[in-house]
C-alpha cells in the first residue's frame, strides 16, 4: 500500500474562464466569479480508489491565513454541490485521473487564492497516509452579478453587460444646456487593472474577512483612489490649472495608464479631477465584478453645512462678493455601485452612491458614501454613509444677500431648486444619455418634494430664509444669448415694464473667467447702465465680448460666469442671476486605414477644424483603446489658425481580438476635452 500523491491539476482555464465570463482578462490565471461551479481534474501517481482514498481541496487567501478568519477553506466531497456553497463532487474517475465539479461560496472573500490538494489513504490496519500538493498558479475569485446568492446580483443581462463587462463608456461634463461628452477607456480587463484593484485592497488595510462584503470594499477602495497627505492613494487631485509636473486631468483617455503608473511608482499619479476619480472607481470595481457606473450631477452644490441653502453675496451697489459665495460646481461626477444592503432597514438595496473625489473630510478620512440612492430621494439623512452630503449636492435654493460695509446681511432674492439638474449616465447598450434625476429627487413643485425638504431641514437645523417683498414686481426680466463657436459672446437682459408708470432700472453685468468648480479667476468685462422704461414699454441692456479679447489669456478648462443685478428704483424690485457660458467644443473626426489584426499596427487618421477666432497653440493628441498597446501621444509643434484644418496619422497596435472603441483626445492652451471615437473589429491573424 502506498500513499496517494497528486502529480498535477488541470484547471481547464479556457473553458472555465468562458463560463465565468472572465476570458477577456489579460491575466492568464484562472479567474472565477464566486458562487458558480467550475470543472477541474487531478492526475494522481497511481489508480484512485474511492473506497480507500479521499481528498480535500484547501483554498487559502489573505496575509495570515487562518480557518477561524475564513481565509483557509476546506472543501469536502458532496454527493451533489449546492450552488453558492463550498463543495465538490466527483464527475468521473478514469484510473489515475479524477474529474470534479467545484463550487465556491456566493459570499467568498474576493482576492488571490492558493489551491492545495490534501489526500488521505486508509491503510488496512486503520492508520492513514497523508500527502499535500500545492498548485503553482494563483487563482483569483471575484464578485458575481450573475449569481442570485451574491449580494451584487443584478437581474437583467443587458445591465450586467453594461455595468460589468463594457470596457468603454461615456462621462458627461460641461454645463446645463451645453453638455460635453467624454468617452473613456475603463479597460477593466487590462492586465494592470485587476492587479491594481487587489494592490489597493492591501493599501486600504481592509481586513481579509471583510473583502467579501461589497459595501466595505467600495468604502475602503474609494478612499484609496484619492491621494492625500495622510494615507496616499492612486490619484492626486489638482484644480489649480498648473499641471507642469504631471499630466493634466483632461489629457487622460483611460484608467489603465493611470493604474499602471501607480503600480510602478507606488505613489500618487499626477493629476486628476472629479471625472478621473470616478472613472478609476468604475474600472476598479468592474474589474472586481461589482456593477458600477459614473453619474454626472449638473449644478452640484458644495454645501459643507448640509443646509440645502446656497448663499451668494453682493454689495448694496450691485457688485458680486465672489470669494464669499458657497460654491455650485458646473458639474460633478461621482459613482454608483449595485449591491444589497443587509445593514440597513428593508428597501435600500440597489444603486448605492459614493464619491471618490476628495471633498469633505469625515471622521478624519476623505470619503463619501456609499449611501442608497433611494435614501437621497426620500431625504432619509439619518441613515449615515454621508447621505446628508449627497442630498445637499442635489437639493438646494440659491439665496442672494447684500452685505454692507459693516458686514450686515440682508436676503434680497431667491432662486428655487437651482442644483441637481440633468443627472446623467450612459444608457444601457447605447452611447446616449440616460437622465437619472428622478432617481435622486422628486419634481420641483410636487408635494413629495416639499415633504422631503421639510424632513431634511429637521436634520440640519436651518430654517427657511424670508425674502422681503418689494412694493411691486411689475418689471419682467429675461436673460438671453450665448457664446458662439468662434468664442464671441453676446448677452442681453430684456426688461418689460408692465405697469402704467415709468420705471428706472439700474443694471450691472460682469463677465468673470471661472473654473468648473466655481472658483473665480479674472474679471473680463463689465457693463453699467441706467434704463428708463416708459409705461408698457421694453428695454435691453447688453454685454458683448469678442473671443480675441479673452481666449488666449484663459486656462483651457475655464469658462465664463456672468453676474447680473438689476434694481428697480421706484419699487426696490431686485433681479439677480448668475449664469455659466462656455465655448462649444469641436469634435475630432477619426477614420481607420487598413485591417486591425492582433499584434500588427494599423493607422488611425485624426482630423480637427479650429472653430475659434484665435490660433490653437501648444496642442497635443493622445489615443488609446481597450486591448491596445500603450497609449500613443503626439505633440503638435505648429499652431492651428482660425478655421484651419489639422490632420495627423497615429499608429495603433491591438493586443486582443474583438470589437473595440479607439478614443482620441486633443488639448491645447485654448481648448480641452476635444474628443473623438471610432469603432474597429480586431481579428486574430489566422482569421484574417
Amino acid at each position: 500500500e502506498i500513499s496517494l500523491r497528486p502529480k498535477c491539476l488541470d484547471l481547464q482555464r479556457t473553458m472555465n474562464r468562458e463560463a465565468h465570463r472572465t476570458c477577456s482578462y489579460e491575466i492568464p490565471n484562472l479567474i472565477l466569479r464566486r458562487g458558480q461551479t467550475f470543472d477541474m481534474s487531478i492526475a494522481f501517481d497511481r489508480v484512485f480508489s474511492e473506497q480507500d482514498d479521499t481528498f480535500t481541496l484547501q483554498f487559502v487567501t489573505g496575509r495570515k491565513p487562518m480557518q477561524s478568519k475564513g481565509t483557509v477553506i476546506s472543501v469536502h466531497k458532496a454527493r451533489e454541490v449546492n450552488p453558492g456553497s463550498w463543495g465538490y463532487q466527483i464527475t468521473e474517475i478514469d484510473e489515475k485521473k479524477v474529474s470534479i465539479k467545484v463550487c465556491t461560496s456566493a459570499s467568498a472573500i474576493v482576492g488571490k487564492y492558493q489551491l492545495f490538494v490534501d489526500t488521505v489513504h486508509k491503510l488496512k490496519d486503520g492508520a492513514s497516509q497523508k500527502c499535500r500538493y500545492c498548485h503553482p498558479d494563483d487563482i483569483f475569485v471575484i464578485f458575481n452579478p450573475w449569481c442570485v446568492g451574491d449580494s451584487v446580483y443584478l437581474e437583467e443581462e443587458t445591465h450586467r453587460e453594461e455595468f460589468v463587462l463594457n470596457e468603454t463608456g461615456r462621462i458627461w461634463m460641461g454645463t446645463v444646456g451645453k453638455f460635453c461628452v467624454r468617452p473613456w477607456n475603463f479597460a477593466q480587463f487590462d492586465d494592470v487593472c485587476l492587479m491594481a484593484a487587489l494592490s489597493m485592497m492591501e493599501k486600504s488595510e481592509l481586513g481579509d474577512p471583510a473583502r467579501g462584503n461589497p459595501l466595505l470594499v467600495v468604502k475602503a477602495l474609494s478612499r484609496v483612489i484619492n491621494n492625500n497627505e495622510r494615507d496616499g492613494g492612486v490619484l492626486v487631485g489638482n484644480w489649480s490649472g498648473k499641471y507642469d509636473d504631471g499630466i493634466s486631468p483632461y489629457a487622460w483617455n483611460g484608467s489603465s495608464s493611470i493604474l499602471e503608473e501607480f503600480l510602478k511608482k507606488r505613489k500618487g499619479v499626477k493629476y486628476g479631477q472629479c471625472w478621473t476619480f470616478s472613472a478609476i472607481a468604475t474600472t476598479v470595481f468592474r474589474a472586481l465584478g461589482i456593477p458600477t457606473r459614473c453619474i454626472t450631477n449638473f449644478r452640484s452644490a458644495h454645501d459643507s453645512d448640509y443646509s440645502i441653502q446656497i448663499d451668494n453675496f453682493w454689495t448694496p451697489e450691485g457688485r458680486p462678493r465672489k470669494m464669499m459665495d458657497d460654491t455650485i460646481w458646473d458639474f460633478h461626477v461621482w459613482n454608483e455601485s449595485w449591491f444589497r444592503r443587509p445593514d440597513l432597514p428593508e428597501g435600500y438595496d440597489g444603486w448605492q452612491a459614493f464619491d471618490p473625489t476628495p471633498q469633505e473630510c469625515y471622521e478624519g478620512v476623505f470619503t463619501c458614501g456609499p449611501c442608497p440612492v433611494r435614501a437621497i430621494r426620500n431625504g432619509d439623512l439619518y441613515l449615515g454613509y454621508d447621505t446628508k452630503f449627497l442630498f445637499a449636492e442635489v437639493n438646494g435654493d440659491r439665496v442672494f444677500w447684500t452685505v454692507d460695509s459693516e458686514g450686515n446681511m440682508t436676503p434680497v432674492f431667491k432662486d428655487i431648486d437651482v442644483v441637481g439638474k440633468f443627472m446623467s449616465t450612459k444608457a444601457v447598450n447605447t452611447i446616449s444619455r440616460d437622465d437619472v434625476t428622478s432617481k435622486y429627487k422628486h419634481e420641483t413643485d410636487s408635494i413629495e418634494k416639499a415633504d422631503v425638504i421639510t424632513k431634511a431641514n429637521g436634520f440640519c437645523g436651518r430654517t427657511d430664509v424670508t425674502i422681503q417683498k418689494p412694493s411691486a414686481s411689475d418689471v419682467v426680466f429675461s436673460l438671453s444669448g450665448d457664446v458662439q463657436k468662434s468664442g464671441d459672446m453676446e448677452i442681453e437682459l430684456k426688461m418689460a415694464n408692465n405697469s402704467e408708470e415709468p420705471r428706472i432700472v439700474e443694471v450691472y453685468m460682469i463677465a468673470v473667467a471661472t473654473k468648473y468648480t466655481a472658483v473665480p479667476l479674472i474679471e473680463l468685462k463689465e457693463s453699467n447702465s441706467t434704463n428708463v422704461l416708459e409705461p408698457r414699454k421694453d428695454s435691453v441692456s447688453s454685454l458683448s465680448l469678442k473671443g480675441t479679447e479673452y481666449l488666449s489669456t484663459l486656462d483651457a478648462d475655464s469658462h465664463i460666469s456672468l453676474y447680473v443685478m438689476a434694481t428697480v428704483k421706484e419699487t426696490s424690485q431686485v433681479y439677480l442671476k448668475r449664469e455659466i457660458y462656455r465655448v462649444e467644443q469641436p469634435n475630432l473626426e477619426l477614420k481607420t486605414e487598413g485591417s486591425a489584426v492582433v499584434g500588427k499596427p494599423f493607422d488611425v487618421i485624426v482630423k480637427l477644424v479650429n472653430p475659434l477666432s484665435v490660433p490653437l497653440t501648444g496642442g497635443s493628441l493622445c489615443m488609446e483603446g481597450p486591448g491596445m498597446v500603450k497609449p500613443s501621444s503626439v505633440k503638435i509643434k505648429k499652431s492651428i489658425g482660425p478655421n484651419e484644418e489639422f490632420r495627423e496619422t497615429i499608429q495603433v497596435k491591438p493586443r486582443r481580438a474583438g470589437r473595440r472603441e479607439i478614443i482620441a483626445s486633443f488639448q491645447c492652451k485654448q481648448l480641452c476635452n476635444v474628443t473623438g471615437v471610432v469603432e474597429v473589429d480586431v481579428v486574430n491573424e489566422s482569421k484574417n
